[in-house]
């Protein structure tokens, strides 16, 4: 498990898994109808903006190699990035495993995203812990990177307060 984590650890990984684990978090938020979904449903919503950044790598980063190289990518190395970027569609399998162990112990839809959604809010914050360590920060510097990647997280829950006004607050109480 070290071994892995580890690996994650990586700069350009860890800045992967940060930005795409906010853009699933917006998607998660700002979507609606869970309610009205089946499980696989709520899988491809989880998944879609996923293969779409890893869409999005894959070409950029194919682009940014041939105008470095001054020639068009062999098919060799075009594989190469395929391969490097394909990393980043393991980020799906985190809130996919937990709607799907929820949803499996009869929790709602709508309660598992919410529940998802507070669980990649807390993981912004471990991996704020990751770059103090990596960083070799210690003492209570180290629990600065950890807020840091709370507050990010918390930020994002946010906007479904700012999204979703009719939805947020009954009878002057916040919700959920």
């Amino acid at each position: 498990m070290t071994r892995v984590l580890d690996t994650l650890a990586r700069p350009i990984l860890v800045d992967r898994i940060a930005y795409g684990t906010i853009t699933v978090m917006s998607v998660l938020i700002i979507y609606d109808g869970w309610q009205t979904l089946r499980l696989i449903d709520v899988v491809l919503v989880i998944v879609g903006p996923i293969i779409a950044m890893f869409i999005g790598h894959v070409f950029s980063a194919a682009l940014a190699k041939q105008i470095e190289m001054g020639r068009p990518l062999s098919g060799t190395e075009g594989r190469r990035i395929v391969g490097f970027e394909s990393r980043f569609l393991l980020l799906a399998v985190p809130p996919v495993a937990i709607v799907s162990v929820l949803y499996a112990f009869n929790v709602s839809l709508t309660e598992a995203i919410r529940v998802t959604l507070w669980a990649e809010a807390a993981s912004l914050g471990y991996w704020g812990l990751v770059a103090a360590r990596r960083a070799g920060i210690v003492g209570w510097r180290v629990l600065a990177f950890v807020a840091a990647g709370l507050v990010v997280g918390l930020v994002v829950l946010l906007l479904q307060v700012v999204l979703q006004p009719g939805k947020a607050f009954s009878g002057g109480v916040a919700i959920g």
